[in-house]
């Protein structure tokens, strides 16, 4: 094509050059008709016959000349393109010709050519051909067209006539696109601003030796013979078949067996975090274990849309479940990633038919704004992805976790969801690291030495991290801090360094060595600037309240740690939620005047210097550690108490009735003992509309048939030994406790265990790895549905799946949305979009 430019840019440039030259000045003003017919044997000679030119090439046999007086001034072109230079040279000699002819008296230069000194290539004849203005007529139903599968060189010629038609004679015909071609022949597509026509068919699936077509690259020979003739060639049979296997394969036995080891590969990828183009070599190494794949969907698109469809199975399977589970809770994860930080990730804990609750991934959805309002909208969005609404389900449980959530924003969210659902409980969860938290909320003008003890952390690492020979260096000295020092990766990037107790624990294993390096630094005078950055570094690690606020806050560290290793189990009771946080409420408040594991190390190794180092600062910093440690402590407890809700705080401790140990031994203390309690938990059972209901059609007085059901349950008492047992002993005789089974259902699903969101947390991490940050949210959801949700891959069943890809490939399913389109190739994505709407005409 770059072939082509030149050639219409100089259009007529020829031949007003020709006529420009001083002896053709009378020619040109009163001999034309004359020299037309002197010019004739000679144009005859240089110009193909008709039986020698291509079939549906114009003939040119007459050139038809521009008398036009601007042109006559113009000056020759300068290009120095290719073509020009030769139609340069082919001028040179016309016009040498033509001088013979006016000149010379014999009668046999009007007869006969002369012999050329350098014959014309044929392919020069072909552009000079296309570059000449014709008057040829040709007509919709001429048969003199161009083969269905023409060249690239022959579109070119079309492209420089059309270019040339503004100077053509009045008869030429100019041809333009049909629409109503495109519904004859559904392959075809046309584009109104290239002005060209092309098969979608043969674009897509052909070989690369046949990209050359012009139905390929795009053609503007707009005839409908040539169409025809370009629906029966075999390029387009071959790519038509290919075609019809793609979008439409058929569904055999051995089709079915070949697709399920695709979805179990690209299950494989999901559970594992991989990211979609590992699908092609994972296919081959299945190849190599002799096993057969089908090899035409291998590329990241449709390991996409594989993926989609096991993921949408287990949507399904998650919303059936859903709707089965007479109550439900939401727990909420609030991501701290930079690049998630507008996403909040919906959980949902339901009662399954057998064994404990169950808690899914629901949804990772974008917040419209950070609100209360924006969370809820999130809920309800999350929900719509299973087709449910939020009002349709009963929610009687909420919790919400987060560092980038504060307890304001938590206790906003508390009363906007109350608005809705006035009976919801909300329970204090402990998701990841609430450490974090608590440091975004103490650190201030308060406790500045926080910010000066993160400020200086980050100083040490990135003074080792950021260069080489430092790093190496201390690999050689002090290995433990090294490897936590790389595995933080960008120190800069990290929230809070004292926040990172693996990092505090090297410092203060490797405290010597580094100590010990920094003074071998800061002494070497021909390392001047890395000598007064050490010399610095060695002042902060030698101050005695530094040192030892490192080790007060593994303390603090330690004990919040603990409690959110409680919420990551299995399977935490109801009636522990309360204890646990008030338990490590207790354990931050003894802190503050009995030293903690960490802070009784430093002080059994501290003797007048700490290890053999000389501390600086003692008796200024001591009296000044002691008003620290009191806010600290002080301030953590306010943090953790403000998780409490205390409409919801009644309920769970009420619940307390249940656990076996809170028992009295004493027979008659038994009797009496939890009725208040069962009847507390029952008025607010009583708020829920659907039990509600049920209490208005049963008649006689549910509370005195609560408290028999609650007397005969501590009759069967000696059986059992500890909480899950009386739950378990409820549910197992449903029918002769009633009304204690209803309670038992919304004490079961109250959000108590993290583990699922746990787990949520390490998939994201893992799938968001290598250079996969340009995921939409809609393939993160897809495979965090798998990878959270999905059974382990030995249990992975891949038939619904396939025949869910299936229907979709007969058309018979739901059309792709539009963001799963845009994610995907511009080629993939004109496949499935093709596949989907496309007639049965092409099986005919």
């Amino acid at each position: 094509m770059d072939s082509a430019i030149p050639l219409r840019q100089t259009r007529g440039q020829p031949v007003a050059s020709l006529f420009n030259h001083p002896k053709m000045a009378t020619l040109q003003i009163g001999s034309t008709y004359s020299i037309q017919q002197e010019c004739k044997p000679v144009v005859a000679a240089l110009c193909p016959t008709p039986s020698e030119r291509d079939e549906g090439e114009p003939d040119t046999r007459s050139v038809k000349i521009e008398e036009h007086p601007a042109l006559a001034s113009e000056s020759p072109s300068t290009s120095f393109c290719p073509n020009c230079i030769k139609l340069k040279r082919r001028i040179r000699e016309l016009e040498a010709e033509l001088e013979r002819v006016r000149a010379g008296p014999q009668l046999e230069s009007h007869t006969q050519a002369p012999p050329l000194s350098d014959p014309l290539p044929f392919e020069e004849l072909r552009v000079t051909e296309a570059m000449t203005p014709v008057t040829v007529v040709l007509d919709e139903d001429d048969q003199d067209v161009d083969s269905a599968d023409e060249s690239i060189a022959a579109d070119l010629m079309v492209a420089a006539d059309d270019s040339s038609k503004l100077s053509s004679g009045p008869g030429r015909r100019i041809r333009r696109f049909k629409q109503e071609w495109l519904k004859k022949f559904w392959f075809l597509r046309y584009s109104p601003t290239l002005n060209e026509m092309w098969c979608h068919v043969c674009r897509q699936y052909t070989v690369q030796s046949s990209r050359t077509s012009a139905f390929i690259v795009g053609s503007k020979q707009f005839k409908i013979h040539t169409i025809k003739l370009h629906s029966q060639s075999n390029l387009h049979k071959k790519c038509l078949q290919l075609y019809k296997l793609r979008m439409h394969p058929e569904k055999t036995e051995e089709m079915c067996r070949n697709m399920t080891l695709l979805f179990n590969a690209a299950y494989h990828l999901a559970l594992e975090g991989r990211p979609f183009s590992d699908l092609r070599p994972l296919a081959e190494l299945l190849k190599k274990c002799e096993l057969k794949v089908v090899d035409q969907y291998l590329n990241e698109g449709d390991c996409q849309i594989l993926i989609h469809h096991i993921a949408r199975a287990l949507k399904e399977d998650l919303a059936e479940r859903i709707r089965l589970s007479p109550f439900l809770s939401i727990i909420m994860d609030g991501q701290n990633d930079d690049l998630l930080a507008d996403t909040v990730a919906v959980y949902v804990q339901f009662i399954t038919s057998d064994g404990p609750p169950a808690t899914e991934f629901l949804s990772l959805q974008g917040l419209s704004c950070t609100s209360a309002d924006g969370y809820v909208q999130a809920i309800d969005r999350a929900f719509a992805i299973l087709g449910l609404r939020l009002q349709d389900v009963l929610v009687v449980g909420l919790g919400v976790d987060g560092s980038n959530i504060s307890a304001g924003l938590r206790a906003n969210l508390y009363i906007t969801m109350r608005k809705t659902l006035p009976w919801v409980l909300c329970l204090p969860v402990m998701i990841h690291r609430p450490h974090l938290e608590v440091l975004d909320a103490i650190s201030g003008k308060e406790l500045s030495c926080l910010e000066d003890l993160e400020n200086n952390l980050k100083q040490l690492l990135s003074f080792y991290r950021y260069f080489p020979r430092m790093m190496a260096e201390l690999k050689a000295t002090a290995p433990t801090l090294s490897e936590e020092t790389e595995f933080l990766g960008d120190i800069r990037a990290v929230r809070w360094i004292i926040g990172e107790p693996n990092v505090l624990n090297a410092l203060i294993k490797d405290y010597l060595e580094v100590v010990a390096h920094l003074k071998e630094i800061s002494s070497q005078t021909q390392r001047a600037d890395a000598a007064a950055i050490a010399l610095a570094l060695l002042q902060f690690l030698l101050d005695y309240q530094s040192v030892k606020l490192i080790y007060f806050l593994l303390d603090v560290i330690a004990v919040l740690s603990r409690l959110a290793f409680v919420f990551q189990g299995d399977y935490l009771l109801i009636s522990q939620v309360d204890s646990k946080i008030e338990e490590a409420i207790r354990e931050i408040g003894q802190l503050v005047d009995s030293p903690g594991e960490y802070l009784q190390e430093f002080e059994e190794s501290f003797r007048e210097s700490f290890n053999g180092v000389d501390l600086k600062n003692l008796r200024v910093a001591e009296s000044k550690f002691q008003s620290i440690r009191e806010k600290i402590c002080q301030k953590s407890q306010g943090i953790l108490a403000q998780r409490f809700d205390a409409r919801s705080r009644t309920v769970v401790k009420a619940s307390r009735v249940l656990d076996l140990a809170t028992w009295p031994r004493n027979e008659d203390d038994l009797r009496a003992y939890g009725e208040e309690e069962i009847l507390l938990m029952f008025d607010h059972l009583e708020t829920v509309p659907s039990v509600a209901r049920e209490a208005c059609r049963e008649r006689g007085e549910p509370r005195g048939s609560l408290v028999v059901e609650w007397r005969d349950l501590k009759a069967d008492y000696f059986s059992m030994n500890g909480f899950k047992e009386v739950i378990g002993h409820i549910c197992r005789y449903r029918q002769r406790f009633p009304l204690l089974n209803r309670i038992v259902q919304i004490l079961r699903v109250l959000p108590t265990s993290t583990a699922c969101c746990d787990k949520g947390r390490v998939s994201l991490q893992k799938v968001r790895k290598n250079n996969r940050a340009r995921l939409t949210l809609e393939q993160l959801n897809d495979l965090l549905t798998l990878a959270v949700n999905g059974p382990p891959m030995a249990s992975f069943d891949g038939k619904r799946p396939l025949d869910s890809w299936f229907e979709e490939k007969s058309g018979n399913s739901f059309s792709l949305s539009a963001e799963m389109l845009s994610r995907m190739s511009n080629t993939d994505q004109k496949a499935v979009l093709h596949g989907l709407d496309v007639s049965t005409e092409f099986c005919d």
